[in-house]
């Protein structure tokens, strides 16, 4: 099993889904990839895998729209000073930063092309622990129009630059790929996309779970993007 321990300032570390459905969006993801949930405080649960934690779920607050999200988070050394960065840098701070609880602080953000980003202190090294295996993230995809300005945002936080040329575009951090990046068209509202790790029958049973496809896909070993039945945009591909 691939485990992680740390993660620099920068890396996408963790991910959940906040949802207005928490029992129906866990059992959807429990009878794709097979996770199980623990309580974590009200109304969010880490989801684990073979006992390893993979990522969070959580209730929606009151209010909200009936649609789920999900959410990448970016290590963070000092959130107090990210969260300074995000604004001088054009971003928007949506919450926090917030303690939760005895492991860190978080807060949420939009960045200048509208794509929302969590950032993360942890009080320990660990993350996301189970990882590059079916079930569990594999990658990360940042969809949005002008990589440029991604690049500027990004970079100005935490160094990354972007590489590559047209479809073949990737944000790194001194040499180490953090995400894929993909140039989005004219009306696509961006967004960060966790990539899960998935076996060749997954993009089916995810259809007859009640997945739906927000544009025509290839079938793996391609990535293949979807919406769980709340709404929220995840990938399947095979892991690393």
């Amino acid at each position: 099993m691939p485990r992680r321990t740390g993660y620099r300032p920068g890396s996408p570390c963790w991910v959940d889904c906040i949802t207005p459905d928490l029992d129906g969006t866990q059992r959807f993801y429990t009878e794709l990839f097979g996770w199980q949930y623990t309580a974590e405080g009200p109304g969010y649960h880490l989801a684990r895998l073979g006992g390893e934690i993979i990522g969070g779920t959580g209730a929606a607050p009151p209010g909200l729209p009936p649609v789920a999200s999900w959410t990448v988070y970016l290590a963070a050394k000092d959130i107090d000073a990210t969260s300074a960065e995000v604004r001088r840098l054009g971003g928007r701070i949506v919450m926090g930063p917030v303690a939760t609880g005895a492991d860190g602080r978080l807060c949420l953000a939009v960045d200048p092309d509208g794509a929302p980003v969590g950032f993360w202190e942890g009080h320990h090294d660990v993350g996301v622990v189970l990882a590059d295996e079916a079930g569990a993230v594999c990658d990360f995809e940042l969809r949005t129009p002008r990589p440029e300005r991604a690049e500027r945002f990004y970079g100005g936080l935490f160094g990354c630059s972007v590489r590559g040329e047209g479809t073949g575009l990737s944000l790194e951090l001194d040499g180490t790929r953090l995400a894929r990046i993909t140039r989005t068209p004219p009306g696509e509202q961006p967004y960060w996309l966790p990539h899960f790790g998935a076996t060749p029958d997954a993009v089916a049973r995810a259809h007859a779970l009640g997945a739906t496809a927000p544009a025509p896909n290839d079938d793996l070993p391609a990535p293949v993007r979807l919406r769980d039945p709340w709404g929220a945009h995840f990938a399947l591909t095979p892991p690393l």
